[in-house]
Formats: structure tokens, C-alpha cells, sequence
């Protein structure tokens, strides 16, 4: 069985890739760094694939020439797409498929003509994809580090450049940290691996959803309120009329964010943003009386 790979023109394809990088602002950076660490996988041939998320989700993403792209993911499908964004699975789709599938046939002889059964790849302008980082630097103020790398379509050196962009990142990052901060404890801290997520505070008036199976919610904002660790960040979700809190820092809030299918960096996680991103929610019920939230989970895919 022989399976026909639709061409794409070289120029349109070069086109294509610099314009869905001008929609996906530092979601390309973010495709770039997930794909590195295996935490987005792509599969499939222009002009559909399949985009699997750490958690094992998958997602249909479909490309075109013209530097347009759709996907199934609740982030584009809710959030972004009446912006004209796009989101990090179209990004990975189009960095690791697009370029590689240009070819055009190559020339047998000085005078023009063809050998049909031959093809060559065609070089396709380089991408530069940019990586930043805001570093706190006294407590109150900030500064932003940035590391520029050129994408050539040869994996084995993209792959090369990857890596040393993201240690060299890390390098500027630490040297700006400790050139600003007043204390080495400080930094540390700051980056310390994030504590277990807290329970939800907000108690059951009845138990109507199943335990344990998922149920339809709505993430409707992040807030901020008083409580005896501190003022601390919370996921403000519906869960059949009543509203169940989900603590956390902003790294815990983004990863529950992105287990529902909504890719919100931990960087713009603050207080105050109204959000009512649908979604699916695994809820228990606690020894207190309290209802809580046990997983996160995107809607289905149509």
C-alpha cells in the first residue's frame, strides 16, 4: 500500500511557520521546552496530527500553508482562537512537522527537466524561537532574561541548540538572581519544589454528584484571601451551584489549570482574573463535611 504526503511549497511553508510563531507569543518557547522534555509528543502527517500532553491527553491539531491552525484543546477552542492565537499543540505541530515535509522534486540535468521519482529537501528559512524568564530580583521588583536560538529543521542539531539554550538560560537567570538578590536564601526559596496542593474550604449542602466520577464545573476566577498561612491564591470552580475553593501557589493553580486543558504559566497566575473555563472535576467528600476536588480534567475533545 502506498500512502501520497501532500506537498507544500517552500515559500508558503517558510510563511506559514513565521506567521502561526507570530500568533502563539511564548506558547512557542513553552512547545519548544515541553517537546524537550517529552512532555508533548506530535504524531501524524501534514496537515492533521495528534498532540499528547504529559497526562496522556490527546488533541486533533490540523495546519495549513497559509499559517493557520486549529486544535480540539479547551485552551484554544475557549480562550484563545477569537483572538487569533494559537495554542502550544498547534505550536509543537508546526515546528517538528511543517518545515520537514517541504520538498520539491530535483532537477536531472542542466536543461530543467525532471526525474519524477526523485526529491530533495528544500532549505526553508531558519525560525528563531525566543525563551524568557522573570527573575525576582529584591522582593519587588523584577527583571526578564532572554536567550534567542535559530531552528534549522535538523533535529539532531536542534535538539544540540535546545539544550544549550535552556542551560544558558539558567546560568543568566541564577547570575541576575544573584547580582540583585540581597540573599542567597532568598533565591533558594523562591525555588523550592512546590508543597501538596491544600483542600478545597467551601462545605457540601448536598451530595448529588456521584464520588468519584467526573462532573461538569466551571473555573470561573482566581482570587486571593486571608487565611492562617497567609493571604493565599485560590481556583474559584462551580460544581453544581455551589463554589468549592482549590488553594494553592501559582505553579500548583497552573498545573490544575493545565490538567483542564488551559495553558495559563504560573507567571500570569494572579488575583483577580475572571477565567469561566468549562471543565471536568473528580469530587470527594471529606471527614470534615467538606466537599473537595480530587482531579481536574479537560472536557471531551468533540
Amino acid at each position: 500500500m502506498s500512502v501520497a504526503a501532500q506537498v507544500v511549497d517552500p515559500q508558503s511553508a517558510s510563511l506559514a511557520l513565521t506567521l502561526l510563531q507570530s500568533k502563539a507569543g511564548n506558547r512557542w518557547a513553552r512547545a519548544v521546552e515541553e517537546m524537550k522534555t517529552n512532555r508533548l509528543r506530535v504524531a501524524g502527517d501534514f496537515p492533521e496530527f495528534i498532540v499528547t500532553n504529559k497526562s496522556g491527553t490527546a488533541y486533533k491539531v490540523k495546519l495549513d500553508p497559509h499559517g493557520n491552525g486549529s486544535c480540539t484543546c479547551p485552551d484554544f477552542q475557549v480562550r484563545i482562537a477569537q483572538d487569533g492565537r494559537i495554542c502550544k499543540h498547534i505550536a509543537a505541530a508546526a515546528i517538528t512537522s511543517l518545515a520537514p515535509q517541504v520538498k520539491v522534486s530535483s532537477p536531472a540535468n542542466g536543461n530543467g527537466a525532471v526525474r519524477a521519482n526523485e526529491t530533495a529537501t528544500t532549505e526553508v528559512s531558519p525560525l528563531i524561537f525566543r525563551i524568557r524568564r522573570t527573575v525576582q530580583t529584591d522582593g519587588k521588583g523584577s527583571m526578564q532574561v532572554e536567550v534567542q536560538a535559530r531552528v534549522i529543521n535538523d533535529e539532531a542539531q536542534d535538539r544540540e541548540t535546545a539544550s544549550y539554550a535552556y542551560e544558558l538560560l539558567e546560568r543568566l537567570a541564577s547570575i541576575a538572581v544573584k547580582n540583585t538578590a540581597p540573599s542567597e536564601h532568598k533565591y533558594t526559596r523562591e525555588t523550592a519544589s512546590p508543597s501538596p496542593a491544600k483542600p478545597t474550604l467551601v462545605k457540601s449542602r448536598s451530595t448529588s454528584a456521584t464520588e468519584g466520577s467526573p462532573v461538569h464545573a466551571v473555573i470561573t476566577k482566581i482570587d486571593r484571601m486571608k487565611t492562617r498561612q497567609g493571604e493565599s491564591l485560590f481556583l474559584k470552580v462551580d460544581v453544581g451551584g455551589e463554589t468549592v475553593r482549590v488553594f494553592g501557589r501559582p505553579e500548583e493553580l497552573a498545573e490544575r489549570l493545565e490538567a483542564s486543558g488551559y495553558d495559563i504559566p504560573a507567571s500570569e497566575v494572579e488575583a483577580g482574573m475572571e477565567l469561566h473555563l468549562p471543565c471536568l472535576v473528580k469530587v470527594g467528600q471529606g471527614n470534615n463535611g467538606y466537599k473537595n476536588i480530587e482531579e481536574f480534567l479537560p472536557e471531551a475533545a468533540e
